[in-house]
């Protein structure tokens, strides 16, 4: 009975994460983000060292959002987000779901 109920709280915290994720990683992501810039802007000093690394941080979670987004919805959420992948190195990890004609990719 423990594992009929582990496995039901493991499908519905995955159907939530599934759910959530890319909205959720593309507001914390810009947080993180938009604190490292702050942190390096007014306190250079202090934060140059540490922060650099929150901020490639941020970057990579709110572009991961976006990923999820355009996985999961067949478009992208912003055209920053389909500029940034449009770039050489990122272009291979495109979702198969946004590949249509390069007019329609952004809607």
């Amino acid at each position: 009975m423990a594992f009929i109920w582990l496995a039901a709280v493991a499908a519905l915290l995955l159907l939530v994460v599934w759910w959530a994720f890319p909205t959720l990683a593309r507001i914390i992501g810009f947080l993180i983000t938009l604190d490292s810039l702050l942190a390096i802007v007014l306190f250079p000093a202090q934060a140059l060292p540490h922060r650099l690394w929150w901020l490639l941080l941020g970057i990579v979670v709110w572009l991961a959002g976006h990923w999820a987004w355009a996985f999961k919805h067949g478009f992208w959420a912003s055209r920053i987000a389909l500029r940034i992948f449009r770039l050489p190195v990122l272009r291979h990890t495109i979702p198969r779901s946004t590949l249509v004609p390069l007019d329609n990719r952004f809607r």
